[in-house]
């Protein structure tokens, strides 16, 4: 049962994306003393893993690479939090796919240790410390599956795109389920899905859920946090901290990035900020960009993950699980906790969240969200359960660097949408993130390839 994207799709473009890995790994190492400079200088906006990545594979050909970050740290999504004493990562959290996946890659290379995620390893409760049994999730789980796979069969006959609640409200019917059995399929169908795409069932395609492709293989989670990954790929990079953009401009000549600290010029500028940046207008393009970047900024959205951790005084659930599970009253409540001391031994707990719940978290003081959190696994251990000792709470959306956590499509708009955004622009705007794959949307390794991409398209047209 993945609560996070974990698609299984044949890679169409699986032996060019490999050539283009494999093609920056040697390069790297001979970035330091690379003699063959090249005049033309990039500037890349966001030290993200995109950014990161490509500067890493433009400094190796010669070019003079600067990154422009906004915040005062790097990795962007990609966030290690160690004040508890553990590390946590607040954003990014896992490779999506260990087969051939380039982050895979990369953590064998600068020797990272990874653990083994099993999404179907869930210690499941109801209320009053009622267990559900493996029996249970698992028939609910055979009839989930079948729904999405009737909705989608179904869509692929129509002549417009629904949302996934249409659609797959034409075949799941709790009259002909028992009650209890109705409430764990639809609990899979909201919580599940939710947390995949960080968004509701109304706002999400019907066309274009699960068309994205995936890396074989099992998931992998970064017991000691994900930082380790872009603290190793960042080495040797210029990179101006708390340099955030607010305008571009560009002609046939060059491009000048500003920011309050300075204005930037450069041969080309690689813009990898998030696609709620984007749609947010933060940065200013003079001329304005054509419109079908600004469509496609338009008609892509982007979702939601928070997530609320809590360091206890000491373990009391069961520490052998991945997953603990909650069977809610209402879909607006903490349903899956990644248990922490199953990966690193620390006693902290990690509530997910997605969509509409996960944005009205943000609003909440502290105290709210605690006493919500704690009547929830109250309901599965009991009234002796000790309260936190602290307390970690995400708010992606709010964020003014993100304005979210990742990339999805509504009903009404295609795929087709990525490939737009990530186009150049006269050849001096480039354009890397996740949300500009169109094969690995929303994932570390999507924004990382796509960030390799650009670079090599840079490449090419300045080398030619």
């Amino acid at each position: 049962m993945p609560f996070v994207p974990n698609f299984n799709k044949s890679r169409r473009n699986f032996i060019q994306l490999s050539a283009l890995v494999a093609a920056s790994f040697p390069l790297w190492s001979s970035c330091q003393n690379n003699s063959q400079a090249i005049s033309e200088n990039i500037i890349i906006i966001g030290a993200g893993i995109a950014g990161i990545a490509a500067a890493k594979t433009l400094k190796s050909q010669g070019f003079q690479v600067t990154i422009l970050e906004a915040r005062d740290r790097i990795g962007g999504r990609i966030y290690t939090d160690k004040t508890l004493g553990f590390p946590v990562d607040l954003g990014a959290s896992w490779i999506h796919g260990i087969q051939n996946n380039p982050i895979g890659k990369l953590a064998d290379d600068f020797n990272i240790g990874i653990k083994q995620t099993n999404y179907y390893h869930v210690d499941f409760y109801t209320n009053n410390q009622n267990k559900i049994q493996d029996s249970e999730l698992e028939q609910a789980e055979s009839l989930y599956e079948k729904i999405i796979a009737q909705a989608k069969s179904w869509s692929e006959n129509q002549e417009q795109d629904v949302s996934v609640h249409q659609a797959v409200n034409r075949f799941f019917k709790p009259d002909n389920l028992s009650p209890r059995q109705a409430k764990l399929v639809n609990w899979l169908l909201t919580s599940e899905i939710l947390i995949e795409t960080g968004s509701d069932l109304e706002q999400l395609s019907i066309w274009e859920l699960d068309e994205d492709e995936a890396f074989g293989g099992e998931d992998y989670l970064f017991p000691n946090g994900y930082e380790q990954i872009i603290q190793n790929l960042a080495q040797g990079l210029e990179i101006k901290l708390q340099h955030p953009v607010t305008e571009i401009q560009y002609n046939n000549q060059q491009v000048t990035v500003k920011t309050p600290q300075g204005n930037f010029p450069g041969s080309a500028v690689l813009i990898t900020v998030p696609l709620g940046v984007l749609k947010a207008n933060k940065v200013n393009f003079i001329p304005e960009l054509p419109q079908d970047k600004k469509t496609a900024i338009q008609k892509l959205n982007m979702g939601v993950l928070n997530k609320v951790v809590l360091k206890f005084p000491q373990v009391f659930w069961e520490k052998s699980y991945d997953f603990l599970g909650y069977f809610p009253k209402s879909s607006h409540n903490f349903t899956v906790f990644l248990n922490f001391n199953y990966y690193n031994s620390s006693p902290i707990l990690m509530a997910l969240t997605g969509g509409s719940f996960a944005r009205s978290l943000e609003t909440m003081i502290q105290q709210q969200l605690t006493d919500k959190i704690m009547a929830v696994l109250r309901e599965m251990y009991g009234n002796s359960i000790p309260n936190p000792q602290e307390i970690l709470v995400t708010r992606w959306s709010s964020d003014p660097y993100t304005l979210g956590s990742y990339s999805y499509i509504p009903p009404g708009t295609t795929a087709k949408e990525r490939d737009s955004l990530a186009s150049p622009v006269n050849n001096m705007l480039f354009f890397a993130g996740e949300a500009t794959s169109r094969q690995y949307p929303a994932t570390v390794h999507g924004a990382y390839l796509s960030g390799l991409r650009e670079a090599q398209r840079i490449q090419k047209f300045f080398m030619n």
